[in-house]
């Protein structure tokens, strides 16, 4: 008797228990998210660019160059560190042609075309000149830039770098942090006098940080969109003479 008494009692337990250990699992996936604090990064501007003529209504500005070779990725620092060295946007150069165009205060003033566009539309390819050699575009007029055409070509050059401090993170517990540092170096032409105006360089640095008790806060500084940003409005700035807009958000 007591025996199946205990049975019942037995039988009654484990869907309680069930019940108990849904919810624990439940709390746990809630409070095991993450938590991201985006700062902005420290950023520094070296500036080498003379006087500069400002862009006419109807001129063209072009943006071309290299971007950055993602970092290589290590399947034990990637773990180790919380993923902190993936951190890392593969086409800066477009993005700057867009944000440009976003930040000029004056909408329709000049177009701006990025060269990979150019070189879809025209075979231009000006990137295999570099920065030190007159950048030339096949099948667009060189000599029609004073008249609203090519005016100015930018030839932007960026380095990212990611450097580990702390891999001490093992999910869902630890600390992790890594620096990241975006250089972009910009040297500006002037096509119709074929000749280069001066340039400038952007640097931008931060630290990646994950700290995690099951809930994970994440500080992270998006150097290379930060630096991206900056190197716009340095653009707008000086080749047209005018305030750019500060609130570029869609």
């Amino acid at each position: 008797m007591k025996s199946s008494q205990r049975a019942k009692t037995g039988m009654q337990k484990k869907p309680g228990n069930r019940i108990c250990c849904g919810w624990v699992l439940v709390l746990f996936t809630l409070f095991a998210g993450c938590v991201h604090v985006p700062v902005s990064s420290d950023i520094v501007v070296n500036d080498r660019l003379g006087a500069v003529p400002p862009l006419e209504p109807g001129d063209v500005m072009v943006v071309y160059g290299e971007n950055a070779a993602p970092p290589e990725q290590n399947a034990a620092v990637t773990y180790f560190t919380a993923g902190c060295q993936g951190a890392f946007h593969g086409n800066t150069l477009g993005e700057l042609a867009k944000t440009i165009l976003k930040v000029n205060p004056q909408p329709g003033r000049f177009a701006v075309r990025y060269a990979k566009d150019l070189q879809k539309e025209s075979g231009a390819d000006p990137s295999t000149a570099g920065s030190g050699a007159m950048p030339r575009f096949a099948n667009l007029p060189q000599d029609g830039a004073s008249a609203g055409r090519l005016r100015y070509a930018v030839h932007v050059k960026e380095s990212f770098e990611a450097a580990v401090h702390a891999p001490l993170y093992v999910s869902p517990f630890g600390v992790a942090s890594c620096s990241n540092k975006t250089v972009l170096e910009a040297g500006v032409w002037d096509l119709p006098a074929e000749r280069i105006l001066g340039s400038f360089t952007i640097t931008a640095e931060g630290e990646y940080t994950v700290a995690a008790y099951i809930l994970h806060f994440v500080v992270f500084p998006d150097t290379q969109k930060d630096a991206m940003e900056k190197l716009a409005r340095e653009i707008v700035t000086r080749l047209t003479g005018l305030k750019p807009l500060e609130n570029t958000d869609d």
